[in-house]
């Protein structure tokens, strides 16, 4: 609408033109009546120069004005409410270039902010609006007074430059992008934008709706590649969420990062402004081994890398807020949209080799890795505490990774359940008689009869479930639950026998198995032995204990220890899963084992040539040990008719018998005394 003074104006220089015309019309009129002017006409004649010279003036003066008035109105009309130019300007300008001889050397850049969207749903209008005004500051700062500055729409501007060349175009580009990180380091809310620019040359020609075009073109290509991460590298990529906006109360003492409280309702805050097609994940993390890092460096030192990777983890692009769990333990959002999840997962394990490599060279020596578990957000209504558990999950899993980082699956979680569940309910199914005893029979060789067993342990629940060992038992290593379990194998193994001394009935060896554990626990180990011993007093040459292969090289001077005070008390000792992939002919030599027992991957259904050759060649090599050779897993005939002809004294194996339950063992000595 146009200013009601410019209106008035144009009627009123109108009046006073007139009154001048009425003013020449009279004195006229006076001359033409007598040539002999009397003093009052003098003075009538002088005062009309008078007036008219002043109405002259007046009118030129509305006429100045009108156009003054004419100019604030076209710019204001020009004028976006951020200070530069608007689309209309913009459009007007673009026109005026069109119509000269040529739009040679005329350059036209565009850009667009990032997540202005989510900041006025995160914070509110006034702080999007906050926003553009601080990049439109940055555009003003870094541009030359020559430059055209225009707002093409809500968050699009452009800038046209004349007489441009590629080399000033980058020097802009590099001058705003210096700004917009300097400005990033202080301001609440980061500037991110994508940009794009055209020149128009004799090799490329561009009219100027071309040049719009195509630097629009170019811009979205550069938005594109910031979404899909290839320019995450250059510090552009904004963040809708800062820890600076949080009261101090509600933020970590020591890494600045927030509270759970804050933490948990940010992300539930963030869930509903993300559309569907982002792929965000919480992520947890931790670094390997901290405590040797502290016991190494010192409190203070490790309080401070504490802080550097908080500072580190929430300069990253990816990371919209985080929280510190514990100790160093560190969960945060991660917004990885227009990333496959295998992308995914590399860009998160690249910023952990980052970091690592960085604090690797700080502390010389050290040798820092960082794990992490990745939880993929796919359901938006489920709880966040929901969401932190199963990446905390993954995250405990990725210690054992090969890559220190694990992506949370149901399989994962079921796996996690059940390792719970095993580690709850053992004690009380240990109470309640739920580990049965099997037996594997052990035959001879030359001439077929059986000669020990191996006893076996195995879980019958209470609600049905047949737990296999290859299930619990490594659970149970890990707690330190598998010493009370070997001892119930103990117990029940030693007390067979002894009711089978009492009856004065023939007894076979027996073999259990012990745990890695016990290796670092000899005392004890030995105390609970002899007790036992002591309660089911039976000749201790009928118990031979199995130590597996990686047990023994991995704590080779402990076993050594654990071996002789077996032999001390007559007991026997198996070295079992020979061949596994620890094998140490030369660790063998100075022990000495009653038998070797071969790993059952040797026994092949299909084994090549050169692998029964292998075999056989070990078996010679570990026979001038002077010890028993046993081979587990003989399922076949032709694995019995390969090992007839090897040197091997003992089969153990589905071939003859099957594990079965120790009560059914009885009959079968019986049936051999018979």
């Amino acid at each position: 609408m146009r200013n009601k003074s410019t209106i008035v104006l144009p009627y009123i220089n109108a009046v006073i033109i007139a009154f001048i015309c009425i003013v020449q019309i009279y004195i006229l009129s006076k001359e033409s009546l007598s040539f002999n002017i009397s003093m009052g006409e003098h003075k009538v004649y002088y005062y009309g120069q008078i007036i008219t010279l002043f109405l002259g003036t007046s009118a030129m003066t509305v006429i100045f004005v009108k156009e003054s008035l004419d100019r604030v109105q076209k710019r204001n009309a020009y004028t976006d409410i951020t200070g530069i130019m608007n689309k209309h300007a913009c459009v007007e300008q673009m026109s005026i270039l069109d119509c000269r001889e040529s739009t040679l050397d005329i350059g036209l850049a565009m850009f667009d902010l990032n997540n202005l969207k989510k900041v006025n749903d995160f914070y509110g209008h006034e702080e999007g609006d906050r926003l553009i005004q601080q990049f439109v500051a940055l555009l003003r700062q870094t541009a030359e007074k020559k430059y055209f500055l225009g707002r093409f729409g809500g968050d699009e501007f452009i800038v046209i430059i004349q007489n441009c060349e590629e080399k000033g175009m980058l020097n802009f580009f590099e001058r705003i992008s210096k700004e917009t990180e300097r400005n990033n380091r202080s301001s609440s809310i980061r500037i991110s934008y994508a940009c794009g620019y055209a020149i128009s040359t004799r090799e490329h020609y561009y009219l100027m709706d071309e040049l719009l075009k195509e630097a629009d073109k170019r811009m979205y290509e550069n938005k594109k590649m910031i979404k899909s991460g290839e320019l995450m590298k250059t510090n552009q990529i904004s963040k809708i969420l800062d820890a600076d906006r949080v009261n101090a109360a509600e933020k970590n003492d020591l890494t600045g990062t927030f509270g759970h409280d804050t933490f948990v309702s940010t992300v539930e805050k963030v869930l509903q402004i993300y559309n569907s097609n982002s792929r965000l994940a919480l992520v947890c993390s931790d670094v390997h081994n901290f405590r040797y890092f502290n016991d190494l460096y010192g409190h203070k030192e490790g309080d401070h890398l504490l802080r550097q990777f908080a500072l580190e983890l929430n300069q990253q692009p990816f990371c919209l807020c985080s929280y510190r769990l514990y100790s160093d333990n560190f969960a945060f959002l991660a917004d990885l949209s227009q990333l496959s999840e295998e992308q995914a997962v590399e860009r998160i394990r690249n910023w952990n080799i980052q970091f690592s490599s960085m604090v690797d060279q700080a502390y010389r020596g050290s040798r820092f890795i960082v794990n992490s578990g990745i939880y993929f957000i796919s359901d938006i209504s489920e709880s966040v505490e929901s969401m932190l558990n199963n990446a905390d999950c993954a995250r405990k899993n990725s210690k054992s990774a090969f890559n220190h980082i694990v992506v949370y699956s149901e399989k994962l979680n079921q796996a996690m359940k059940l390792h719970s569940d095993i580690v709850n309910s053992f004690q009380r199914a240990l109470e309640n008689q739920e580990f049965q005893i099997y037996v594997q029979p052990k035959v001879s060789c030359g001439d077929k009869k059986v000669c020990g067993a191996e006893a076996l342990v195995r879980w019958q629940r209470g609600d049905g479930m047949f737990l296999s060992p290859d299930t619990f038992v490594p659970i149970l290593e890990q707690s330190g639950d598998i010493i009370n379990l070997d001892f119930y194998v103990y117990e029940k193994v030693f007390e067979y026998l002894y009711n089978r001394q009492l009856k004065n009935k023939a007894s076979l060896p027996m073999s259990v198995n012990v745990s890695r554990v016990h290796l670092s626990m000899l005392e004890d180990f030995m105390e609970r032995i002899n007790a036992l011993h002591e309660q089911y007093p039976i000749p201790t040459s009928l118990i031979t204990f199995e130590l597996t292969e990686s047990a023994y090289i991995k704590e080779i001077h402990s076993a050594e220890r654990f071996i002789d005070c077996l032999y001390a008390k007559g007991y026997r000792v198996s070295m079992d899963d020979f061949g596994s992939g620890y094998s140490s002919l030369k660790a063998l030599y100075p022990m000495n084992f009653d038998e070797i027992k071969f790993d059952r991957a040797f026994m092949k259904k299909d084994a090549a040539e050169e692998e029964e050759h292998l075999l056989i060649g070990l078996i010679k090599l570990v026979k001038g040990l002077n010890t028993t050779i046993v081979c587990e897993g003989v399922e076949t005939a032709e694995n019995v008719k390969l090992l007839e002809s090897s040197g091997c004294d003992v089969f153990q194996g589905y071939y003859y018998y099957r594990p079965f339950p120790l009560e059914e063992l009885d009959a079968l000595i019986d049936d051999m005394s018979s």
